[in-house]
């Protein structure tokens, strides 16, 4: 009877278990599979000024979104790889597959691209690339893609020669073979080229009408018949996110009629940006 007793006992006690596993299994799924509603997105100033209707057109869809600003192009990677945001939107996708590269992070340009970005050339002190010295000095990125880019475009326009690189490296400045100019060149974070314009003959510059107005530069060459350098500018999320709701609605808003709109804004009166979701 003992015997009895005790297997009954246990039955009792595996079925408590499995009831109590599965009740732990449902909360944990639903916890899993728990809505994210709040989206800290990032990116320098800049940027960030062309993305000012999301909160309104996100908050439509049930989420709030909280612009946070950076003051250089490094941290809005840091911080999303980290995960004290969820988005990014400021980099072409080169930029950051150098960064995922360089640091062993999964960070992923979401689909579709937004836009592909114009290098330019400007100066405070010309207004033509014919009127460039002999020895002039030239500011250019300090990080791999743009400082690669800057020297493609350079090349394009015949003021330096490049040597052959393997597919898919980037150009140095040790790959130039021809300088007639002796051009000297000043290597600066790309987003500090224009405010140094005072101290440089020219930039190599992502074309900006807001920041040609603001620093009150010439315009020598917008660079958009060069077939190679126009780079997509891309909202980045990490990787693990990719699939998620949050992303999929979030890149619905980004490439709707208020992005359109503001885009067309900023193409006035140069063009600046070619509309890559427009062209899906």
């Amino acid at each position: 009877m003992k015997k009895i007793i005790s297997s009954m006992l246990i039955v009792v006690m595996f079925a408590t278990m499995l009831v109590g596993c599965g009740k732990q299994t449902e909360e944990n799924k639903e916890t899993k599979t728990e809505e994210k509603k709040k989206i800290v997105m990032g990116g320098p100033a800049m940027f960030m000024d062309y993305i000012d209707f999301l909160p309104e057109v996100m908050a439509e869809k049930g989420y709030e979104v909280e612009i946070q600003v950076f003051d250089d192009v490094v941290t809005p990677d840091n911080a999303l790889a980290e995960g004290s945001i969820d988005a990014n939107f400021y980099q072409h996708k080169p930029y950051l597959d150098a960064y995922n590269e360089a640091n062993g992070t999964d960070l992923y340009a979401c689909e579709p691209y937004i836009m592909a970005s114009y290098d330019c050339v400007v100066s405070k002190k010309y207004t033509s690339l014919d009127e460039l010295p002999d020895g002039a000095k030239v500011a250019i990125s300090d990080d791999a893609s743009n400082l690669s880019a800057n020297l493609h475009s350079l090349e394009f326009l015949g003021l330096i020669e490049l040597k052959d690189i393997p597919e898919g490296s980037y150009y140095t400045t040790f790959d130039i073979t021809k300088n007639p100019k002796n051009l000297e060149f000043v290597e600066v974070e790309m987003n500090s080229k224009y405010a140094i314009l005072d101290d440089v003959d020219i930039a190599m510059v992502f074309y900006s009408n807001k920041s040609a107005e603001k620093y009150q530069c010439n315009i020598l060459k917008i660079l958009d018949d060069d077939p190679v350098v126009a780079f997509p500018v891309i909202v980045a999320v990490d990787g693990k996110n990719k699939d998620q709701q949050w992303v999929k609605d979030m890149m619905e808003a980004m490439t709707g009629e208020e992005m359109k709109a503001k885009l067309d804004e900023l193409n006035t009166p140069n063009k600046a940006w070619r509309v890559l979701f427009e062209e899906k």
